[in-house]
């Protein structure tokens, strides 16, 4: 549910701003970070 969230999060940002694709690809970056954190919390 969460990592729909932050994709929606990605996605809005990417299409309501597409000048800061540097804002936007450290966002990314954050995220995979917090998406790999919470694969090793939670492992499936």
């Amino acid at each position: 549910m969460l990592k729909i969230i932050l994709v929606g999060i990605i996605v809005v940002l990417v299409y309501s701003q597409p000048d800061l694709r540097l804002t936007v690809a450290d966002w990314l970056r954050t995220a995979s970070d917090f998406l790999i954190e919470s694969v090793k919390v939670e492992p499936k």
